[in-house]
């Protein structure tokens, strides 16, 4: 969960600090690149003085945060909450925000500035009582409103003929998200320590065969991601298999609200809840591209094959993106 202290805020990968005159070589590093800003409508950075020169003019504005990893103490992108009467795109009434952001590219992916914006909109609602937070993308910015769509935004409508601050003409659609929705979207995970199977439907998400599950379901940790509206939205289910491993035995999230970074804050709060306690967090899946690309962006990375775990063990063929899984492929990553 974010914590918030004097002119910062954290979550579990992330530190939003304001920019310091030591970041304008990181800034540059990533800011240069043509891929980041001109598609953002601003232009790359030039050189170590113009990263300087923005940190301190445009990035010294109130609310602006650099995106740093815990990890390396890294700036890796920046973000910020701008108001109706400092610089911002849309048309906002009092007591709104608009929130901007931006990534560099060898982060793109992780999720990270969802968990970013995610983080300035508690901010906007809970600490600046905001009334209504807007986003707003050039058209064909595919990755910016994806990270919209993630973060509860809903489309509001489209301006075209805009000029953006390079000067050519472009067309922006706008997206909002209002504090009750916001507080409707809030989840909180809780421990499931009886009547574990009422959650069957969403338990056969994550491993299609009931015998399979009644494996480790009772001797493992269960927990139900739940919103406002006691929805539950994820489950999970590890076991301590001995020698300070935690295994990840079950993962699913409810059709309706996948894509929208739960499977990651999931794992993320296992991660914390066990930290300490264990010091190898193991998951086991099949050879499916998409599943393992989702692990490696949390921060697994291979460890070992069983072969022919699901020809062994399944009373029916375990077909995944279009292919017929046969070996458990177990990736793994620190506590």
């Amino acid at each position: 969960m974010e914590q918030e202290t004097a002119n910062q805020l954290t979550t579990s990968r992330l530190l939003l600090r304001p920019w310091r005159e030591s970041d304008a070589e990181a800034l540059y590093r990533y800011a240069k690149d043509p891929a980041i800003g001109p598609v953002a409508g601003w232009r790359p950075h030039t050189s170590v003085a113009d990263s300087l020169e923005i940190i301190r003019t445009v990035f010294a504005a109130p609310e602006t945060y650099a995106v740093v990893l815990k990890a390396t103490d890294e700036p890796v992108g920046s973000v910020g909450i701008m108001f109706g009467d400092g610089l911002h795109s849309a048309e906002m009434q009092a007591g709104e925000a608009e929130i901007g952001y931006w990534i560099g590219k060898p982060y793109w992916g992780q999720g990270l500035i969802p968990e970013a914006v995610r983080c300035l909109l508690r901010r906007c609602f809970e600490d600046l009582e905001m009334t209504a937070v807007w986003c707003g993308y050039y058209d064909g910015n595919v990755k910016s409103r994806r990270v919209m769509e993630k973060c509860g935004f809903r489309f509001h409508h489209t301006e075209e003929g805009k000029t953006s601050p390079l000067g050519d003409v472009r067309t922006e659609h706008f997206m909002r998200l209002t504090k009750e929705e916001w507080e409707t979207n809030q989840v909180r995970i809780l421990p499931v320590i009886t009547d574990k199977k009422r959650y069957l439907p969403l338990l056969l998400l994550g491993d299609e065969q009931e015998s399979m599950i009644d494996r480790y379901l009772e001797q493992g940790e269960m927990f139900v991601m739940q919103n406002q509206a006691a929805t539950p939205v994820a489950i999970a289910v590890v076991t301590d298999e001995g020698d300070g491993v935690l295994e990840l035995k079950n993962l699913a999230v409810h059709p309706l609200f996948q894509r929208k970074g739960y499977g990651r804050e999931m794992i993320s709060y296992i991660r914390g809840h066990y930290k300490g306690r264990f010091h190898t967090f193991l998951a086991g899946t099949g050879d499916s591209g998409q599943t393992i690309s989702f692990y490696k962006h949390c921060g697994f990375i291979y460890s070992h094959t069983v072969s022919d775990f699901f020809t062994k063990n399944y009373d029916h063929p375990i077909v995944e993106d279009g292919k017929t899984l046969k070996d458990m492929i177990y990736l793994k990553r620190e506590l």
